[in-house]
């Protein structure tokens, strides 16, 4: 079944950034976020495969490719550009093709920004399977360290226009950009994302909480 599930997801996804890349009219641009968003949870589709020495390895660039996961959350401004908004007096226009596309949009980035997001959950858990934590604080300071690092990296791929292929392609560059570049609303802009990664977290992880109630009853 865990072998069906994977690749379910990975043929959805291609026919989704085929479809957004080839097909659809508006929103190209998806085809990209969207697989850029998927990459951190087929990285943790490999967890159980490797040693130790590969599991860091792949944590290291789970943690890369991580903050296009919960960056897909702010595609929704895109939606302003649908014809279905007719100006602020709050009349919808009815054209099936925009309804289409804000269908499209939306579930780009619910789909992959949630599942991406709950992959911090499943590498956390290998990290006590393996003994690399063994304390519910340090789990605590994993996911506060991710989620800052993300709003950083969400805050520089929004309005800085880079993509964690950056920190391959032009290392130096990107990493002082990141991380010596500041001003006040770059620092608020990270409290006010790392707050919403923190709720969105708490909602995936409800959802878990509320399947494994189900089957308690059952």
């Amino acid at each position: 079944m865990v072998q069906i599930y994977r690749w379910s997801i990975r043929i959805a996804t291609v026919v989704y950034c085929f479809y957004m890349l080839f097909v659809a009219r508006n929103y190209h641009f998806m085809a990209l976020n969207v697989l850029l968003g998927y990459i951190p949870l087929e990285l943790s589709f490999h967890y159980k495969k490797v040693n130790n020495q590969l599991f860091l390895l792949l944590g290291i660039l789970w943690l890369l490719f991580y903050p296009n996961a919960p960056y897909l959350f702010t595609d929704f401004f895109h939606l302003e550009n649908l014809s279905i908004y007719q100006g602020m007096n709050q009349i919808f226009g009815q054209s099936l093709s925009a309804w289409f596309s804000f269908s499209l949009l939306t579930v780009g980035i619910c789909v992959y920004g949630l599942l991406g997001m709950a992959t911090v959950f499943t590498t956390l858990n290998e990290c006590f399977q393996r003994n690399i934590l063994n304390k519910k604080w340090q789990g605590f300071l994993f996911i506060m360290i991710v989620n800052v690092l993300s709003s950083l990296a969400i805050f520089v791929g929004r309005f800085d226009r880079l993509h964690s292929v950056h920190l391959l392609t032009k290392p130096i560059q990107t990493l002082q950009i990141i991380f010596f570049n500041w001003s006040v609303n770059k620092v608020l802009f990270i409290l006010l994302f790392t707050g919403m990664q923190f709720l969105l977290l708490a909602a995936i992880f409800g959802l878990k909480g509320l399947r494994l109630v189900d089957e308690g009853e059952m």
